[in-house]
C-alpha cells in the first residue's frame, strides 16, 4: 500500500495519502480546504546508518565508503 505525498496548490497544505489504484489520486482532495486540484509530490526516504561490529571484522567505519 502505497504512501504518496501531496500538495494543495490553493492553501499549500502538505500532506500524505494510502492510494491503492491510480484512479483515487483523481478523487483525492485537500483535508484542509477540500480543493480537488491536488499535486503528486515526488517523495524521497531515507535509512539509517548501519554500525560497526564489535566482533572484530573488517568493515567500512561509520561515515566512510570504500
Amino acid at each position: 500500500m502505497p504512501i504518496y505525498e501531496f500538495r494543495c496548490p490553493r492553501c499549500g497544505h502538505q500532506f500524505e495519502d494510502l492510494v491503492f489504484r491510480q484512479s483515487e489520486i483523481q478523487e483525492l482532495s485537500c483535508p484542509r480546504c477540500g480543493n480537488q486540484d491536488v499535486s503528486q509530490l515526488l517523495s524521497t526516504f531515507s535509512s539509517s546508518k548501519g554500525q560497526a561490529s564489535s566482533s572484530g571484522s573488517k568493515g567500512c567505519a561509520p561515515g566512510s565508503f570504500s
